[in-house]
This record gives C-alpha cells, sequence and structure tokens, in this order.
C-alpha cells in the first residue's frame, strides 16, 4: 500500500495539484487523501471494504490506470486482514487459558465446600424412611388409574369405530373408501433440484436443473477469521456487485441472484478458513486445500466461479 500511496503523491505533485485539489476532485477528505498518500492501512480499519473505491477514484484524478494497481491493492488488504486475524487469534488464546484456570479454582472451592456440609449435614433415618413409603404407595395408585383409563379408552375405540363400506373402482374391484381417498402416488409434475457439479479444478462449478427467471441465494458463513468478501453477477458482460465489505467471524454474508443459462456467480473470499459457502441452502463441496479445517498462521484468497448450465453448454 506504500507503494501505490507514494506513487498517487508523485503523480499529484506532477500534475501541480494540492490535496485540497485531489479532494475536490474525488470528494475525500484531506485526511483520507493524506491517508492515502502515505499508505496507511489502519487508518481505514472500519472502512476497508470501500478502499477499493477511494483508490480507484484517486487514480482517475490523476489519470492513472486503476488496473495497474489493483492486484497490488488486493493483496495490501490481504496482508492487513492476515496480520490483524493472528492479533485476534493469540488474545482469544489468552482469554481461554485465563478461562481455564478460573474453571479449575471454582471446582477446587466446591469440592472443599462439599466436603465440609457432607459433615455438617445428618440426615433424619426414620423420616427418609417415612418418605420412600409414601411415595412407594403413590407410585401404586398412579399406576392403577392410568391402566383404568387405558381400559376405558380402548372400550370407547371399539364402540365409535364404524365398518367402512366396501366401493368398486372403475375395473369392478372392491375397495374401501380410506384407500379412495389416498393421494396418487405420481411424482411427475416435481420440479428437478438445483444440482451442484464440480468443474476441472477446485474453484470452478456449475449450477444444473436452473431454468431462466429463477432466483439463487448465495449464503457464505465466515466460521473461522474475519474476511474481505465481494459476489459478483456477470450476465451478458455486464457487472454487478454486491457484499463488497469485511466481515467478522461468525456473520453469514447472503443475497438473491435471479439467473438464466450462462450467468456467472463469483464469490471472491480474501481469507479461506473454515468457511461455508451455501446456494439455495445446499453446501458447496470446497476441497480442503482451498478451504483448510485448522489455522497454519496464514490464509489465502480465492475467487469461486458458478456458472448457470451444465459444463457442455459453457463450452460451446
Amino acid at each position: 500500500m506504500e507503494n501505490i500511496g507514494k506513487m498517487l503523491k508523485e503523480k499529484r505533485l506532477e500534475l501541480g495539484l494540492s490535496i485540497d485539489d485531489i479532494s475536490e476532485k474525488t470528494r475525500l477528505t484531506p485526511k483520507h487523501v493524506k491517508a492515502l498518500e502515505e499508505g496507511d492501512m489502519s487508518f481505514f480499519h472500519e472502512d476497508l471494504s470501500y478502499l477499493r473505491f477511494f483508490v480507484k477514484s484517486y487514480c482517475e484524478a490523476v489519470n492513472i490506470d486503476f488496473e495497474d494497481v489493483k492486484d497490488e491493492l488486493r493483496e495490501s488488504i490481504d496482508d492487513y486482514t492476515t496480520t490483524f486475524l493472528n492479533k485476534a487469534e493469540l488474545t482469544h488464546q489468552e482469554i481461554e487459558k485465563n478461562v481455564s484456570r478460573s474453571e479449575r479454582l471454582s471446582r477446587v472451592q466446591s469440592s472443599d465446600t462439599g466436603r465440609r456440609s457432607l459433615r455438617i449435614q445428618k440426615p433424619d433415618v426414620s423420616l427418609v424412611s417415612l418418605v420412600a413409603i409414601i411415595g412407594v404407595v403413590a407410585i401404586i395408585i398412579l399406576f392403577a388409574f392410568v391402566i383404568f383409563l387405558k381400559t376405558g379408552n380402548k372400550n370407547d375405540d371399539l364402540s365409535q369405530k364404524q365398518p367402512v363400506a366396501p366401493i368398486q373402482n372403475e375395473v369392478g374391484e372392491n375397495v374401501t373408501e380410506e384407500n379412495s381417498n389416498k393421494p396418487s402416488s405420481d411424482n411427475s409434475g416435481e420440479k428437478e433440484e438445483m444440482e451442484i457439479v464440480a468443474g476441472d479444478d477446485a474453484t470452478h462449478f456449475f449450477l444444473t436443473n436452473v431454468k431462466d427467471g429463477d432466483k439463487l441465494k448465495v449464503d457464505t458463513a465466515f466460521n473461522g477469521s474475519n474476511s474481505g468478501y465481494s459476489v459478483t453477477i456477470i450476465n451478458d458482460g455486464n457487472e454487478e456487485v454486491r457484499n463488497n465489505e469485511v466481515y467478522n467471524m461468525g456473520q453469514t454474508a447472503s443475497t438473491e441472484v435471479e439467473v438464466k443459462k450462462g450467468t456467472k456467480i463469483n464469490v471472491y473470499v480474501g481469507c479461506m478458513y473454515q468457511t461455508e459457502i451455501k446456494i439455495n441452502d445446499k453446501v458447496v463441496k470446497l476441497d480442503s486445500s482451498v478451504n483448510p479445517s485448522t489455522w497454519t498462521g496464514s490464509c489465502t484468497s480465492y475467487t469461486f466461479e458458478f456458472t448457470v448450465g451444465d459444463q457442455n453448454e459453457s463450452s460451446k
């Protein structure tokens, strides 16, 4: 990020523009402009999801092609996110250690209190015997009452049950009225469920049994870490970006997309670690090489591409 900021500042000075000039062109505050030039990522900690747009706006103001810095900017955001997660992990481990020590101390104190209580209290044997006898008698009476009720209900059911008159179907066979009212087992009208089919590698998938106009719900759960995230929908060359922000561990990002044959849904995850992606409540089976279940000290960003239609249709 420092290299990007240095390049922006040099270009501004080359054009003879002041920080206030850039602020007016980009509608960013002078503090934001100065932080961009200094490469100060911590200044944008709460606005990390908008950093890409801030840099793009500055690039346009000084005639720099944003595509030349886009990849470096993404790496800077991923590095900052990873560093932040490592600090959070260390803090979490310290909290767990403190909780464990408190629980052990509490168990020791409870054990001592229980032993003292046993030494002080001496049960009254005669009272215990009386309570036990009363309990046994109550159970016997309750058991007899339940049997009496069940016997009465069975007799009522037999007296109220009416015989079912047989009726004839179209071929002359006798069937009861109960059987004639059973619904048909014909399931020919049921809609085929959407299927998620793996592509040639661990990041490409195809969505089959999907019709034009169907709506697909994309849910991404960040179970292991905070992460930058976005969903890009591509239709006929037109792109729409949604959910472009940083999500905390434990949060879930959701969006609903109306699709047709050939629609592409690109899901970008800045830190893949115990991340779960669902489409229409179906879990996408992600390989452990792109979605590790154990923390290795760092994480990698991936973009997963989902194409509506089977693989043969997409290759035409």
